[in-house]
């Protein structure tokens, strides 16, 4: 039986990330570390790693609730004379704390409010790089009409799987209540910013063969293949309901000596696991498809992995009950050669060159811009001196 694992379902947030131009977008944060939802069980911390002392329960909590809205209109910062209003700055909150769901479901009010804060911050951070890209985009009159983004839209969609058509990309938009307008608008925007940067990728983004040998002699685990075998199995579970647990076992151990006898004797294994195992890879014949070692109870992986493909093991108790088990394909540990790795790395690396000059460009972009805060807003390392314009 496989181990319980956490399985990230798939949800709108990946679906944008696969047909929009998220190279841009991903890194107007300068790359700065998106927070962490905080343990409920280890001291609040400021966003300048300070620990402080956990605030009362129901002192904080009551604060929390009891923190009035704030204004839509109000101005939280100005890039260049634009306005940021915190109702920008609320909805993208909206949208990213939506895409967290059940992760912060769990979480007291008081360290909940902690952790928007420091959403806030990193959206805010965003927002700013997001103006002054845009901002380079219409100095550089760079316009995508509407007929392009769904051209585009249809293009990448096409190269997903499955498919992704303008249909039922509105769908899933709409099933997560988000307009489809604002999808598309949104869409354009990330279509001219692309358009901005491959200026400024022109001429830089230069990897070699040499470079994606560098790099795979240097990260060398990246491209081992774990041992891994192929298998089936037939699990008989002591009946839960069994007055004698002890008599429960001892008739789960006859059965499945009296299913090893048959699969011994000749008889179709999947057919009997379809017939007879609890386990609910049952409806493949038992099949439980690759594994490695890890992914197991120890008495299961120890047995499988001691028989060759096509061997049948003796009956192997665990936790679950008792289990015959089949090999089907045995994969040793091996490394990917370079060659059916080098598309791979030549793509990463060069993402990541793409990701250094939109950092460089946007650095150089704040450093000719007039940025200024309203108060509470400032980031942590970029605090006000005394006698600094307040916001109006």
């Amino acid at each position: 039986m496989k181990r319980a694992t956490n399985r990230k379902s798939q949800c709108l947030a990946a679906v944008m990330a696969c047909l929009a131009t998220v190279l841009v977008l991903g890194t107007l944060g300068c790359g700065k570390k998106e927070p962490t939802a905080p343990d409920p069980n280890r001291p609040a911390v400021s966003t300048s790693d300070q620990v402080q002392t956990p605030p009362a329960p129901g002192a904080a909590d009551a604060a929390v609730q009891a923190e009035p809205e704030p204004d839509a209109n109000a101005v939280v910062a100005t890039v260049n004379g634009e306005r940021i209003t915190h109702g920008q700055l609320d909805q993208n909150l909206n949208r990213q704390m939506k895409m967290a769901g059940a992760q912060l479901g769990n979480l007291p009010p008081a360290y909940l409010e902690q952790f928007k804060k420091q959403m806030k911050q990193r959206i805010l951070d965003s927002l700013v790089g997001e103006t002054l890209i845009d901002q380079q985009v219409k100095a550089a009159n760079i316009e995508v009409t509407e007929a392009q983004a769904i051209a585009a839209i249809v293009e990448r969609g096409a190269q997903q799987k499955p498919p992704i058509t303008v249909d039922s990309l509105r769908q899933m938009v709409e099933s997560q209540g988000e307009s489809f307008e604002e999808f598309k608008r949104q869409y354009r925007l990330n279509l001219a910013r692309q358009e901005l940067m491959e200026t400024q990728w022109a001429g830089k983004i230069d990897v070699s063969d040499a470079d994606a040998q560098v790099y795979y002699d240097g990260h060398p685990k990246e491209f081992e293949t774990a041992e891994q075998i192929q298998a089936s199995h037939i699990l008989i579970a002591p009946d839960p309901n069994h007055p004698d647990p002890n008599d429960a076992k001892v008739a789960a151990r006859t059965k499945a000596e009296e299913l090893l006898k048959q699969v011994r004797d000749g008889g179709d294994f999947a057919e009997l696991a379809k017939a007879n195992s609890s386990c609910p890879s049952a409806a493949g014949g038992g099949d439980l498809g690759l594994f490695g070692r890890g992914q197991m109870v120890p008495p299961f992986e120890e047995a499988a992995f001691a028989l060759e493909p096509g061997e049948v093991s003796d009956v192997v108790e665990t936790r679950f009950g008792y289990h015959i088990i089949k090999v089907t394909d045995h994969q040793d540990a091996q490394k990917v050669p370079l060659e059916e790795a080098k598309q791979g790395i030549i793509e990463r690396l060069v993402a990541q060159k793409k990701q250094e000059v939109v950092r460089e460009y946007l650095q150089e972009l704040r450093d000719k811009a007039t940025i200024v805060y309203a108060e509470g807003f400032e980031p942590v390392n970029a605090r006000p001196a005394p006698g600094a314009p307040a916001m109006n």
